[in-house]
């Protein structure tokens, strides 16, 4: 009969996502997820198969953390640009309070795509969810009047999602955090159809935990 484990999977891949993050995928040794994650290789073979798979059920529970947000964050209340301003400004805000290590998501894009196939399909979807989320906030400011009608919807929300991503790869060269509040001024300026910048529902745009 096989022994009980007497670890907590969630928690270690909690290390693992931390780990990876840090350091790339091709730069950690299985020598590191021992020392990091406080168990044995057999161990780790036993429960999560070999480094890639351990990567990709981390980035996996990363990822999922990422659309839940995106799925909560966003509801009927309020000023829809607004709305998703101060979302996308939280979202860089707690990627940057992780200091150079970046968005975990966009690294792993950068460093695996496209020559693995599981971390593209992994990226494609969360891709996917948040252009449709951002899609329908937009749908929703149109309504409201919010949205300017050079703009649709949908190729708003891809310009948003370009963007963000676009802003967490040129952050690495120049961290300054002023770059990309401008980005986002300018681009929803752009969205409304004015000259200011919308400014987010939030009071204060505040680093939450890492999601990005």
């Amino acid at each position: 009969m096989a022994r009980p484990r007497t670890f907590d999977e969630e928690a270690i891949l909690d290390r693992a996502i931390l780990l990876f993050w840090r350091k790339g995928y091709e730069a950690t040794a299985m020598s590191d997820l021992v020392g990091e994650l406080g168990l044995g290789r057999s161990s780790i073979y036993a429960a999560f198969g070999d480094k890639h798979q351990l990567f990709v059920r981390a980035l996996t529970r990363y990822l999922d953390r990422q659309d839940a947000l995106l799925a909560t964050a966003l509801d009927a209340d309020g000023p829809a640009l607004g709305q998703l301003r101060d979302l996308l400004g939280r979202l860089l805000a707690a990627d940057a309070a992780c200091g150079p290590a970046g968005c975990f998501s966009v690294n792993s894009i950068a460093e695996l795509l496209p020559h693995d196939g599981e971390v593209a399909r992994l990226a494609q979807r969360s891709l996917s969810l948040a252009e449709e989320a951002f899609t329908r906030q937009l749908e929703r400011a149109a309504r409201d009047g919010e949205l300017s009608e050079a703009i649709t919807p949908h190729s708003g929300a891809q310009l948003l999602l370009t963007l963000v991503q676009g802003v967490q790869i040129i952050r690495k060269a120049d961290p300054d955090p002023a770059r990309a509040t401008a980005c986002l001024d300018s681009a929803f300026a752009l969205l409304a159809g004015k000259a200011t910048p919308v400014e987010p529902v939030g009071a204060q745009v505040s680093a939450g935990p890492p999601v990005g």
